[in-house]
């Protein structure tokens, strides 16, 4: 970088870009594993909540006719883009000297919190899950109500906008042992749809802060390791039907106010009803200032997150 260094835009965006670059390899980014990433074509975007699928109905009793049924129209979601962006400053001087670390460090730093400012977004309906209104990445207060007016984890959601009486929970309070994570998973596979059938959810993901690793390996075993599958802290033996079944995602991005809180999930139906939209991704553009000779550089973009349907995860907010 130091041969080919100088005061000129056609030179400085390119080492810039490539800085940059380098910067964000590496880092795992935790979107792809709790979220529909999806392109939006859209200043907002729509989704239309659908209920359950229903059943076949056997031949004789359709007047031997095929049988039609309509799905109900579930909450209607709206997901509206927000612009994002953050940039450096870099001086004339420290070009003319060959300042490399400095350079670095600030087109470093940009990166870093481009990273940290989705990886943080993105847990969100995490830290915020147990409320209908939190402190988002910012810190300032944010609207985290799903479409049926609940936060995403609530003991009460009804089963349709037209049936408010009939409720479902995905909220608990133990914290993660076995046994908790047991109780979980029948809840999770007893819930029904809108019509009453079986939503045939498969609780195959624990999502966990640093601080609930431990025991949620325990659980779920290590991945790819050849271990007895006992259950953990069993004096007899007793199979753990669980391990090498669940995927265990330790996010270091989940508030440590939410260290003990856990997260059981169905991964299909979180990729399907947890939206991450990307209208721009991040860009990175430069401009040089004639009288205050300086360098801008920038990220830019635009997207928005959000859940449809609370149906995907059950949490734990756990206080003890």
């Amino acid at each position: 970088m130091q041969t080919k260094l100088k005061w000129d835009p056609k030179v400085l965006e390119p080492v810039f870009k490539e800085l940059y670059g380098l910067a964000m390899e590496g880092k795992k980014d935790f979107i792809p594993l709790l979220y529909n990433v999806a392109t939006s074509v859209k200043d907002t975007e729509s989704y239309n909540g659908a209920g359950g699928e229903g059943l076949l109905e056997e031949w004789g009793y359709s007047n031997n006719q095929v049988a039609y049924e309509d799905v109900e129209e579930l909450w209607q979601k709206y997901i509206k883009n927000r612009k994002f962006s953050l940039g450096r400053i870099i001086e004339r001087d420290f070009v003319d000297d060959l300042k490399l670390t400095e350079i670095k460090r600030r087109i470093t730093s940009l990166a870093d919190a481009v990273y940290k400012t989705q990886q943080l977004q993105a847990v969100e309906f995490l830290n915020n899950g147990f409320v209908t209104q939190g402190a988002n990445w910012r810190g300032r207060l944010d609207s985290y109500a799903g479409p049926d007016g609940k936060a995403l984890f609530a003991s009460d959601h009804p089963l349709s906008p037209t049936n408010s009486s009939d409720t479902q929970s995905n909220l608990g309070n133990k914290p993660l042992t076995l046994d908790s994570w047991d109780e979980t998973a029948v809840a999770m596979q007893e819930w029904v749809d809108d019509r009453g059938n079986p939503m045939a959810v498969i609780p195959d993901t624990l999502i966990v802060a640093p601080y609930n690793a431990r025991p949620a390996f325990k659980i779920a075993g290590l991945p790819d390791a050849d271990l007895p599958k006992y259950e953990p802290g069993s004096n007899n033996f007793d199979a753990n039907m669980y391990m090498g079944n669940i995927k265990v995602i330790v996010n270091p991005f989940i508030s440590p106010t939410n260290r003990k809180n856990w997260y059981a999930a169905d991964s299909s139906r979180m990729k399907d009803l947890n939206i991450w939209q990307n209208r721009r991704k991040i860009e990175n553009g430069s401009i040089t200032d004639f009288d205050t000779e300086v360098s801008k550089f920038k990220a830019i973009g635009r997207w928005a997150y959000g859940f449809l349907n609370y149906s995907f995860a059950y949490g734990h907010k756990v206080t003890d």
